[in-house]
């Protein structure tokens, strides 16, 4: 059974009185940059915390309250597509600086961020479009898997520079491990032995690979010609994010037309038939929330893994220098 509570989420509201295209902004840094089409019944959230879109306690929470407001406020809108202000990075996972030597009375705090987004994404009643551009390591590729879709990026350039996204949960390169609600979304996503082996590796996938195994639904190359759908994605597009984001065209024509046939499915049907394949998993990580917390919290203390995290960030900031 659904708990009242998830079930609460998913309901389908009805129709108000709003304008046809309204583009709204987060209050807090505008770290998510909204845009909304009613008409269409698509909206599209931008990741918008430069560099690398890190997941830090504050973008988690705007994350979820993006999703929550379109939820609640705007049930016309059906599909959301999810996408990054940087064409190079989709996201490149949680924040290490909330991991290295944490607050002990932030991290539980940080970490219930992080389980809320899964809540509230893999949950929501909205079809969810993941726009990968650029790469998605680690919660990154969480945030995509979350997603009922991904389109990704093929490669080519960005910004003029030769470019191929990856994709996985690399979290055994940096010392750490995948957490275990995260890590059984790539086995339900790609299969066991893949989930199995790509895991304790921590294997990145190029876009091929990643159409090869599941873990994207679609890949898109520079070339794909424009769609009729142009001047409705231009009018989606939040303005101050329209010249930066159309570096990101052929992967965003493709996302905006996947969210658009979702919003045709009447969405009664579409919202239970998600529901069948992710009830379980959500009311598992309700019930286990406490637990997954604390197991986290004793976990990213010890002194090896700071260790590991510390050299991690060293070997980054090497990496800086010599280029």
């Amino acid at each position: 059974m659904i708990s009242p509570s998830i079930l609460s989420r998913f309901r389908i509201g009805s129709s108000v009185a709003i304008r046809h295209h309204r583009r709204l902004s987060s209050a807090a840094g505008e770290l998510i940059q909204t845009g909304i089409d009613e008409g269409n019944g698509v909206a599209i959230l931008v990741l918008n915390r430069p560099p690398a879109n890190s997941l830090s306690m504050e973008m988690n929470e705007e994350i979820s309250r993006s999703i929550k407001n379109i939820d609640e406020n705007h049930p016309k809108v059906q599909s959301v597509i999810l996408a990054s202000s940087n064409a190079a990075i989709f996201s490149a996972g949680l924040d290490v600086a909330e991991l290295i030597a944490p607050d002990p009375g932030r991290l539980p705090q940080f970490w219930k961020s992080l389980q809320q987004v899964y809540i509230d994404l893999y949950g929501s009643r909205l079809a969810t479009v993941a726009c990968l551009t650029g790469h998605a390591p680690a919660a990154g590729c969480f945030l995509a898997m979350a997603c009922d879709y991904r389109v990704m990026y093929a490669g080519g350039t960005v910004n003029g520079r030769k470019h191929e996204p990856k994709i996985g949960l690399n979290e055994t390169q940096l010392g750490i491990a995948a957490p275990p609600w995260m890590g059984q979304l790539l086995v339900r996503t790609i299969g066991f032995r893949r989930a199995e082996l790509a895991l304790a590796m921590g294997t990145l996938f190029p876009p091929h690979t990643a159409l090869e195994i599941g873990l994207v639904d679609e890949i898109v190359h520079s070339d794909t010609e424009e769609s009729s759908n142009d001047d409705a994605l231009q009018a989606l597009l939040p303005d101050k994010m329209k010249d930066q984001m159309m570096q990101q065209n052929a992967v965003l024509q493709q996302s905006y037309i996947q969210a658009a046939r979702f919003a045709k499915v009447p969405p009664q049907a579409r919202v239970a038939s998600k529901m069948l394949t992710r009830s379980e998993h959500l009311e598992d990580m309700i019930a286990k929330r406490e637990h997954d917390t604390d197991h986290f919290c004793g976990f990213i203390t010890q002194e090896e893994v700071q260790c590991n995290l510390r050299e991690y960030v060293q070997k980054l900031k090497t990496k800086s220098k010599q280029k």
